[in-house]
């Protein structure tokens, strides 16, 4: 018997499926904002873990034989240029993968722009959305290099008491991470980044994936009061006058939509490409993925 071919969709249907998506957004909004608050209220901290290692010899098995070497040369490259040994011998396999694909970002955004460097003092460097800091090492390297000499790094993360499956809060790993780039002075802090108060401006700011739109946020598991990318991208600017403000982004349509908010405050884009790479394991499903340079008009 043959299939019967399903109706075609019409107004209604997008009005309902509308409907129906704005009704879930609405309830994970309301479970968002309970479980935020008790996450925020206990604040557990039960200090650093010890970091999980795992064997780096077949990195990029899940790429074909030619890609995997493609990929490992890379590595190679990589690990050289920003000192990676100590994070290739003590992590997972996965972490140290997001670190190399969070410094091809990094080159990609700033290669032909201008070397953050500072003459006073320690390069300032802000990371807004540091989740637990995995890649503290690498944001670490990479401005280290680029300075010429170790950078104050600052990770920031409104949610930094999510508990994980060993009872360790995300501010615990995101501690563990910072030490272990050997720099006393890269920090964490569990904050929202519009209220930051800064003693003195950053010379550089990171937002890898910020939130564009609400639908993301509320499905990542925020309250739906901290959606505010417009004040975002004001912060940003208003704390780097003068440096570039790096974002990575999903899609080419929340690219968009980041420089439309940038350009309200003053940021212009100075360089945006792609960011396909095969370094990471779900790199077929980030094709779509940008990274931008903003600086101020």
């Amino acid at each position: 018997m043959a299939a019967h071919a399903p109706p075609p969709s019409t107004e209604t249907d997008d009005e309902d499926a509308a409907t129906a998506r704005g009704f879930g957004d609405a309830l994970h909004e309301l479970v968002n904002t309970l479980r935020f608050g008790a996450r925020a209220r206990l604040g557990v901290r039960r200090g650093p873990p010890a970091l999980a290692d795992e064997p780096k010899d077949t990195l990029f098995d899940y790429l074909d034989a030619a890609g995997a070497r493609r990929a490992d040369a890379r590595e190679r490259e990589l690990r050289g240029r920003y000192e990676l040994e100590r994070l290739r011998t003590a992590s997972t396999r996965l972490d140290y993968r997001e670190n190399l694909y969070v410094l091809e970002a990094l080159e990609r955004a700033l290669e032909g722009g201008r070397a953050p460097r500072r003459a006073d003092g320690p390069l300032r460097v802000v990371d807004v959305g540091s989740k637990n800091f995995a890649y503290a090492f690498a944001l670490e390297r990479y401005f280290r290099r680029a300075s010429g000499g170790p950078p104050k790094l600052l990770g920031v993360e409104v949610d930094g008491h999510v508990v994980y499956r060993d009872w360790r809060a995300r501010c615990d790993y995101a501690e563990a991470y910072a030490r272990q780039t050997g720099n006393e002075q890269v920090r964490y802090r569990v904050a929202d980044f519009c209220a930051l108060e800064a003693a003195e401006p950053f010379d550089v700011v990171t937002m890898f994936f910020p939130f564009v739109t609400r639908h993301a946020l509320v499905r990542w598991g925020l309250p739906a009061r901290f959606f505010a990318p417009a004040r975002l991208f004001a912060k940003a600017a208003a704390l780097c006058p003068s440096g570039p403000v790096v974002i990575a982004s999903h899609t080419e349509e929340e690219r968009d939509e980041a420089v439309r908010l940038a350009r309200k405050v003053g940021l212009e884009v100075e360089v945006t490409r792609p960011l396909r790479s095969p370094l990471v394991h779900y790199h077929a499903l980030a094709d779509d993925r940008f990274v931008t340079r903003l600086v101020s008009r």
